[in-house]
C-alpha cells in the first residue's frame, strides 16, 4: 500500500519532528498508526499515512455516518439530535460573524446573491439549511455515496473535488470546512484554492478537533477525535495560526464548540471499554464543556473565523 512519509512538518516544513505516540483505528480497520509531532508549530500528523488513492478504503463502512446518514443504534440517533442543534448554532454564528466583521457586505440587498461553498459537505444537511435561508449553495464531497444521499434526501447536486478548479475567482461570500481540514492530504494546495475562491469581503469558517482539549486529557490514545487514519492532522491553536498565516489568512475569532465534547467523550468511552460508556462519556463531556468556559482554548473542537489579510 502506498504511504506518505514526512521528513519535515507538513504544516510549517520544520525538520524538528519526532515520534509522539501510536493510536489505533477503533472505528473500522483496527490498525495502528504512528503520530508524530512538530516541535515548531505543535501540529500532530500521521507518519506513513495511506495516500489519497488508498485512504478511501478507511471510509468504507456502513456506520461511517458522515457518508451514510445512518440512524442505526442509539449512538447515531444521538448524533442526529446533536446535529440538529448544531446546525442552528452554525447559522446563528454565521449571521453574527457577517454582521460583526463584514457589515458592508449586505447580503439582503437584491443585487447581492449570497453564495456559500461547503467543503466535505457529507450528505448535505448544512447546505440544505443554508438553502432554506436564501443562500446559493455549492458543495464538494469526495464520496459518491454521500453525494447520492444528498441528491435523494435534499435534491442537492454536490460535486467531486475536481469541480473546484472551475469556480470563478472570489465567487463565494462564505466558505466552510466543518471538521474537514484534518482529512485533507493536500493542505496547502487546498488553502490556496480557498484563498482564490473567497470574496475579498468573505469569511472562511474552519472547525477542527482540538487535541489540547480537556476531553483528550481524559482519554489519551482512546480519544475518538484522533480517528486515525481518516484524521491525518491534529491541530492546536498555534498550528492553525501558522498554517493560515502561510496562506495570507488572519484569524478574526476562535470559538469553542463545546457540545462536541459530549459525543466525542461518549465514543471515546466506548473505545476505552468503560463499563458504562454513556454515563462516563456524559460526565467527562460535561467536565470538558465546563472547563472550556474558563479555558476556551481547551474545548473539544474549535471554530476559526478567518478572512483574507
Amino acid at each position: 500500500m502506498p504511504y506518505i512519509h514526512h521528513s519535515t512538518c507538513p504544516v510549517c516544513s520544520s525538520a524538528a519532528i519526532q515520534f509522539c505516540t501510536r493510536v489505533q483505528d477503533h472505528a473500522i480497520s483496527k490498525e495502528w498508526f504512528d503520530l508524530w509531532s512538530c516541535q515548531h508549530c505543535q501540529t500532530l500528523f500521521i507518519q506513513d499515512v495511506p495516500d489519497e488513492t488508498e485512504i478511501a478504503t478507511y471510509y468504507h463502512a456502513d456506520n461511517y455516518i458522515s457518508h451514510t446518514d445512518t440512524r442505526k443504534g442509539i449512538l447515531f440517533k444521538a448524533y442526529h439530535i446533536a446535529r440538529w442543534f448544531t446546525l442552528h448554532w452554525k447559522y446563528q454564528t454565521i449571521q453574527k460573524a457577517i454582521h460583526t466583521y463584514v457589515p458592508d457586505l449586505d447580503l439582503h440587498e437584491k443585487t447581492v446573491h449570497p453564495r456559500v461553498l461547503d467543503m466535505g459537505c457529507g450528505t448535505g444537511s448544512f447546505l440544505h439549511m443554508m438553502q432554506m435561508h436564501g443562500w446559493q449553495t455549492e458543495g464538494i464531497e469526495p464520496s459518491e455515496t454521500a453525494r447520492n444521499v444528498a441528491k435523494k434526501k435534499y435534491q442537492l447536486n454536490l460535486h467531486p473535488p475536481a469541480q473546484l478548479e472551475h469556480f470563478p475567482d472570489q465567487h463565494f461570500h462564505l466558505i466552510t470546512l466543518w471538521h474537514v481540514l484534518e482529512h485533507i492530504h493536500a493542505l496547502h494546495e487546498n488553502l490556496s484554492v480557498m484563498y482564490r475562491l473567497l470574496h475579498e469581503q468573505g469569511l472562511l469558517f474552519i472547525a477542527v478537533p482540538n487535541y489540547t482539549s480537556t476531553d483528550e486529557r481524559f482519554f489519551g490514545n482512546y480519544w475518538a477525535a484522533y480517528d486515525v487514519p481518516r484524521h491525518i492532522y491534529h491541530f492546536a491553536p498555534q498550528s492553525m495560526q501558522t498554517l493560515l498565516a502561510a496562506h495570507q489568512f488572519d484569524i478574526l475569532k476562535i470559538i469553542p464548540m463545546r457540545m462536541d465534547a459530549f459525543y466525542i467523550a461518549w465514543l471515546s468511552a466506548k473505545y476505552a471499554r468503560q463499563r458504562l460508556p454513556f454515563a462516563y462519556g456524559m460526565i467527562t463531556g460535561f467536565i470538558s464543556c465546563l472547563a472550556s468556559y474558563r479555558y476556551p482554548m481547551r474545548a473539544s473542537s474549535l471554530l476559526y473565523i478567518v478572512h483574507k489579510s
